[in-house]
């Protein structure tokens, strides 16, 4: 009797282990379950994310028409804040440059290398519009819309942003981007068959660097002339030719009118 009650006491037992067996592999079937249709669930989204943001490639058209039409900041602007004034853009060692053309003006802003040892780099202000796409769609999800827009844009040179390109339409006003005094007003050709004005400019504070423009018409300044940033007006924006306005129309679908600006700081003798 002892014996036959020990089996049947180990039978139930073994049935029980049975059924807490059973129960585990059904919890851990189910949550397995639920981490693969989750992961794919999340495999979709980023997938969406991805097709959403990169529908228009890099060449996402900067609205130059709705601006200068309506005077209205679109949220593809170069520039949303502060429509009629000349924001700070970009950073030369410690100091702010300011927008050359008003905010409203302003088409595009790129960045680009340049071939030259002694060109100093500048430092952007904003987000990079032709960056990750991935990175820019989350980072607009937790930032908000930028006030500051620009892009990368290839060249020669060991430095990305060597030189900084501005589009405008032809005509606009441009003001000094930084404050400081004139040491140059040069009219001259343009790889020896555009004409063209560069005006130098010695900033404040900034000894041995020299900050050009270029792409000018009208010069409204002369040599030794201070200048104050976003206020002295030194010209208007100069019609660009065909293959120098290529670069930028493939984004701003215009005729790429530009101005485009460089700083270089004379070697240590």
């Amino acid at each position: 009797m002892m014996n036959e009650g020990a089996s049947s006491s180990e039978v139930v037992r073994r049935e029980g282990t049975v059924r807490r067996k059973r129960r585990q592999e059904s919890v851990y079937r189910r949550r397995r379950i639920r981490f693969a249709a989750g992961f794919a669930v999340l495999c979709l989204v980023i997938a969406g994310v991805i097709i959403a943001v990169t529908a228009g490639g890099s060449t996402e058209q900067v609205s130059a028409q709705s601006l200068l039409a309506t005077g209205d900041s679109s949220s593809s602007a170069a520039v949303t804040a502060d429509p009629e004034g000349h924001p700070a853009f970009a950073r030369i060692g410690d100091r702010n440059l300011l927008l050359p053309v008003r905010a409203k003006d302003a088409t595009i802003i790129a960045y680009q290398p340049v071939a030259d040892s002694q060109s100093v780099q500048f430092s952007p202000i904003g987000e990079r519009v032709n960056s990750n796409a991935v990175v820019r769609f989350f980072r607009n999800i937790f930032s908000g819309q930028p006030a500051i827009r620009y892009y990368q844009l290839p060249g020669d040179g060991t430095g990305p942003t060597g030189a900084i390109l501005v589009g405008a339409a032809v005509g606009c006003p441009v003001a000094a981007p930084i404050s400081g005094t004139v040491t140059a007003v040069k009219h001259y050709k343009l790889y020896g068959k555009y004409d063209d004005v560069q005006v130098d400019i010695r900033p404040e504070e900034m000894s041995g660097v020299t900050f050009s423009i270029l792409f000018i018409e009208d010069p409204a300044i002369s040599i030794g002339e201070v200048v104050t940033a976003g206020k002295t007006a030194i010209g208007k924006v100069r019609a660009c030719p065909a293959e120098l306005g290529k670069q930028l129309s493939v984004y701003t679908h215009d005729d790429g009118s530009h101005v485009f600006m460089q700083a270089t700081e004379e070697p240590i003798s």
